[in-house]
């Protein structure tokens, strides 16, 4: 049937849901051409009607073939002022929503009382046909019937107004207990490793669901979205790469999650696999050196030249390094990487946590240590530089002292134990902090014998803290900070 007008813009903010029933026309349908095809029955006038929202002044012509014709009251008027009758409508709504809809019954033979239109009402239409309630009913014609990808069991009804409700079996039941045979993509998704629930919109977009939403929605079926588990060969972090799908084939990656250990075991552990690439990287090469970079979401992590190939050459642009510079999750500070002059605040917790242990240990095997040069503001770098630099020359004091905004002290993870001579690393104290030191996170930052690698001098004082698993990998190794990072230092 066709629909050439509407009345959504005279029922006060009333929305006009089709269903089946009359077509409008501006005009009469006029009559058909002689063919050989069976001549059709005359259409007639079967009635002139009017609505009950006070604000519609028109009426509407309804002819025998459905054909519904708005006329203006100088149209009515011309036509003989032909009586009017108030359009049959009942009002309904859910056993689950307060919206009241307008049922419409455009007549066009004796006993017609098929709804040929809804109406979602407004609480200003209700107001002026006098608030009516409406009669509970179990299905609003125009109700669309579906199931969501994610959970399949789960009925969904989604009324005129465009509103949604997971139907229980009683709704099901009072509805005539509709198939909903329409399987739309999305749904409720939670990854394996989360507890936060997702709702994913057919269309691919999606947002967090509160715990208050999920029991409002009636707590429907929650799925795991299909994940892949991949990994790089040169970094331990896991990656979770999420589709939320729209239709059962859809592998699309839509969320890259750099997985921590706690969830990578609360997903269970699964089966990861190894790429050379994941979604969203690129690579990168500091200006202050010539290593090359994976670069995922800000963090930074070398590569070594055939694993940069295996990743297709991609090409690594030159960026100046942040200020201040992570890699590996590491903040880097040396003659090459420095901090903002604002940069720290005291010793962090992490590192007192660690120093308690690892002198409590020490104390056990007769071993006394203390830290006599902690955290350091820029200011405080400045007055230490500048002793240095009295005292040996500016030459000398760049081997021994850092300059005021490279010094490892003001991010708060450095300390100076016992003594600063080089020969308190023969005693029986440096020894034993240069055997167990890594046990508890810190390394000797300034090894004997890396000057050209790290910039400094023999300190066998200096520790830095950077996690038991990396202290522990640099001892084994014997490699620096500067070189497991990747990076050079120098002026």
């Amino acid at each position: 049937m066709r629909w050439i007008a509407a009345l959504g813009a005279v029922v006060l903010g009333a929305t006009l849901i089709q269903a089946p029933g009359p077509a409008f026309a501006e005009t009469p349908a006029s009559a058909p051409s002689a063919s050989a095809a069976p001549t059709p029955p005359a259409v007639t006038v079967y009635g002139h009607y009017r609505t009950p929202w006070k604000n519609d002044l028109r009426i509407y012509r309804v002819l025998s073939d459905d054909t519904v014709i708005p006329l203006s009251r100088e149209q009515w008027k011309a036509a003989g002022s032909p009586g009017v009758d108030v359009l049959p409508v009942t009002y309904a709504r859910t056993s689950w929503s307060t919206q009241v809809y307008a049922l419409i019954t455009w007549p066009n033979s004796d006993g017609d009382r098929a709804v040929d239109k809804v109406a979602t009402l407004t609480s200003a239409s209700l107001k002026t046909i006098g608030s009516p309630r409406g009669r509970t009913v179990g299905h609003v014609p125009t109700t669309r019937y579906f199931r969501y990808q994610s959970g399949p069991q789960d009925l969904y009804a989604r009324t005129p107004d465009g509103a949604t409700h997971k139907l229980t079996t009683a709704e099901r039941r009072a509805a005539g207990s509709p198939r909903g045979s329409s399987v739309v993509g999305g749904g409720w998704y939670r990854a394996a490793w989360s507890p936060v629930v997702r709702f994913v919109r057919p269309d691919g977009s999606h947002r967090t669901v509160t715990a208050a939403e999920y029991r409002r929605a009636g707590r429907p079926h929650v799925a795991r979205p299909p994940t892949v588990f991949a990994k790089t060969a040169w970094s331990p972090v896991v990656y979770g790469l999420v589709t939320w799908p729209t239709s059962p084939s859809d592998r699309s990656v839509d969320t890259v999650a750099a997985l921590t250990k706690a969830e990578f075991d609360r997903a269970g552990r699964p089966r990861t696999t190894l790429r050379h690439r994941i979604p969203g990287d690129s690579f990168v090469r500091l200006s202050t050196g010539p290593t090359v970079f994976h670069r995922m979401r800000g963090v930074l992590t070398p590569v070594t030249k055939s694993q940069w190939r295996a990743a297709g050459s991609p090409k690594a642009r030159v960026v100046a390094p942040a200020k201040p510079t992570y890699i590996r999750g590491i903040l880097v500070v040396n003659k090459s990487h420095p901090l903002p002059s604002s940069f720290g605040n005291g010793l962090r917790p992490e590192l007192t946590k660690a120093w308690s242990a690892m002198r409590a240990d020490a104390r056990k095997d007769g071993v006394s240590l203390s830290i006599i040069s902690g955290f350091r503001s820029y200011a405080s770098q400045q007055s230490v530089f500048a002793g240095k630099v009295r005292q040996h020359g500016r030459k000398d004091a760049e081997r021994r002292s850092a300059r005021p905004g490279y010094s490892e002290h003001q991010t708060g993870l450095a300390i100076d134990v016992n003594s600063i001579s080089q020969s308190w690393g023969n005693t029986r104290a440096g020894k034993w902090v240069a055997a167990n030191a890594h046990r508890y996170g810190f390394i000797v930052r300034y090894p004997r014998g890396k000057e050209s690698i790290t910039g400094y001098r023999w300190e066998p004082w200096h520790l830095r803290y950077v996690g038991a698993p990396t202290a522990t990998h640099l001892k084994k190794t014997g490699l620096t900070l500067d070189q497991y990072l990747g990076v050079t230092s120098r002026y």
